[in-house]
């Protein structure tokens, strides 16, 4: 494609002049005048050094025969300057010998200009570098952009895995008999591990009021906490209304105490409460995909506890198993079959 296509807007761009006779630095001027650009002048190789750390222009336009160090020797000092390096450089010379040619771009010239230049030939040259220096700057925008995008979508498909990793490990551990607060110190470390978070906490309603059945803490030795190693464990007091909020509204409340964040989540059953999730320190780069995780084991922690409120009630024993019996009784009764696929499940 070629860069006239592009139409790129050139106004403002930057260039720095370097030349030691004034004449020279008029007819650039003469040249450059009404194009739009912002010039810089510089009357030798050490001047323009430092006006181009100060200044970074867009290019260069740089005499080869200067007092001091010549343009060459101040192009390849720029080229050693990582900050600089990237600066196009068009060399501007009386010589147009191939070794004078060679030279100039082994020092690390883009390209060059023979004086006496015209005016359309180094407006053009200016043009076609200045067009290449702002695609190619384009280009590594975008393709930064781009490996920040895939960067964030590797890290939640790390963070998706690593959910659902979490939540097969809490399934194979509740298809054998464990207490529910086993149980439920599972789901915190589950919970600890997945999202890296400094401190959770499960409570189950007693008498009207929420305890710690479970707890976690990154400061604390030895994994989960349960039974009398909860002892002190309690609900901070200036966290009091937002649990109260969470039993009232039964929605996930996000909030802040003197800095420290945390998420209150709702443990829910057919919309009863059972108890609260409380966890700290939930990671703000990707929150969106926390939250969703942590909403997710609590609903594990949902059957948790209602499979250990069944173990612990017999009633509740019978009335699943007299279900399992009159659906098996219907079934034994070939003329009902038909019936009893065909209607729905709460009418069984």
């Amino acid at each position: 494609m070629n860069g006239n296509d592009v139409n790129l807007d050139l106004t403002g761009c930057k260039i720095l002049v370097t030349d030691d006779v004034p004449a020279n630095l008029d007819v650039l001027f003469q040249a450059l005048d009404g194009e739009g650009y912002n010039i810089h002048v510089a009357s030798d190789g050490a001047t323009c050094l430092e006006v181009a750390a100060h200044s970074r222009p867009d290019l260069i336009l740089l005499d080869v025969m200067m007092p001091g160090i010549d343009g060459y020797e101040t192009c390849r000092r720029l080229k050693a300057n990582g900050d600089l390096s990237r600066i196009p450089v068009i060399f501007l010379t009386a010589r147009d010998d191939i070794e004078g040619i060679v030279e100039g771009f082994q020092a690390g010239g883009l390209d060059y200009v023979t004086k006496p230049f015209k005016k359309e030939e180094i407006l053009l040259r200016i043009r076609t570098h200045l067009e290449r220096t702002l695609l190619a700057r384009r280009l590594a925008d975008l393709n930064a952009h781009l490996e920040q995008k895939v960067a964030e979508r590797t890290q939640q498909l790390q963070s998706r895995v690593a959910e659902l990793e979490g939540k097969d490990r809490i399934a194979e551990h509740m298809l054998t008999i464990h207490s529910l607060e086993e149980t439920l110190s599972l789901v915190l470390e589950v919970v600890s591990d997945v999202l890296s978070v400094s401190r959770a906490a499960i409570y189950l309603p007693q008498d009207d009021q929420l305890q710690p059945a479970a707890a976690i803490d990154s400061e604390a030795a030895g994994g989960a906490l349960i039974g009398e190693a909860l002892s002190g464990w309690t609900i901070p007091n200036d966290r009091m209304a937002s649990f109260q909020q969470v039993r009232e509204s039964g929605a996930l409340v996000e909030s802040e105490v003197e800095s420290d964040s945390f998420v209150l989540v709702p443990i829910l059953r057919n919309q009863d409460i059972l108890g609260v999730l409380e966890v700290d320190g939930v990671p703000a780069d990707d929150e969106k995909s926390a939250l969703r995780a942590l909403s997710s084991f609590a609903l594990q922690a949902a059957i948790a506890i209602h499979d250990a409120q069944i173990r612990q009630d017999p009633s509740a024993w019978k009335d699943q198993l007299d279900e399992v019996l009159e659906i098996d009784a219907e079934i034994e009764n070939p003329d009902d079959l038909d019936d009893l696929m065909s209607s729905p499940p709460s009418s069984r």
